[in-house]
């Protein structure tokens, strides 16, 4: 499937017709604007349309399942793994500012407090701003899964929640995404060094690469890890 935004970054309806979309990159008429999913963009105007789409998300503690169909097709599937270190990161935070009129490290302006909220109603409340939302219960997609022979999984339940029923073509492939830690604003880091000083937290970058940069080597890609 290869996903395409109109010339003015508009969604349109995706695509199967990989010949056409080879057509259109090599002639200058489209553009890769994602690699994953693989999405182009139009350079030339066009119609606008777009059919009738429903999206399903089942979220999870841990993972978030979420399906995008029309009433033939499934046109998009994937599962998102949710970090779990929130709570841990909280604690140590709390500790360090319990630590710092001990320690050797310098003044920083308290920041605006941070509110954690559920995950689950937060996205329903963001998606509410924009869309019609409708609200199922664990019990109902279990039994219409269960009723189409699905496995469990959080993209299945997805698929159910937003309507997907025998008649609807699955996706044949899906994509899993996994929330990382971005970024360390910490000033030090957490263990001492000689004499109870703490190193400053500066290393940001090593040789051009940054944590989680995308990287091809020996014809294969992946992640380079930057601890």
């Amino acid at each position: 499937m290869v996903y395409v935004i109109s010339k003015d970054s508009k969604p349109l309806m995706p695509t199967k017709r990989h010949g056409k979309v080879r057509r259109l990159l090599k002639q200058g008429l489209a553009k890769v604007v994602r690699r994953e999913p693989f999405t182009i963009q139009l350079l030339y105007d066009t119609t606008t349309y777009t059919q009738p789409i429903t999206v399903g998300v089942d979220i999870g503690s841990k993972v978030i399942g979420v399906s995008a169909i029309t009433d033939k097709q499934e046109l998009f599937s994937a599962e998102v793994e949710l970090r779990q270190d929130i709570k841990k990161l909280l604690l140590e935070r709390r500790e360090y500012r319990r630590n710092r009129r001990y320690g050797k490290t310098r003044y920083r302006k308290p920041k605006d407090a941070n509110h954690v909220s559920t995950i689950g109603w937060h996205i329903v409340n963001r998606l509410k701003q924009q869309y019609d939302v409708e609200i199922t219960f664990g019990s109902i997609t279990k039994a219409k899964r269960t009723e189409m022979g699905l496995e469990k999984t959080h993209r299945n339940d997805a698929f159910v929640i937003a309507g997907g029923s025998k008649d609807v073509n699955r996706a044949t492939e899906w994509y899993f995404g996994k929330y990382f830690r971005r970024q360390n604003t910490s000033l030090h880091k957490a263990n001492l060094i000689k004499g109870g000083i703490r190193q400053s937290n500066t290393v940001k970058e090593v040789k051009g690469f940054k944590r989680f940069d995308r990287v091809r080597y020996n014809d294969q890609i992946g992640m380079r890890w930057i601890l």
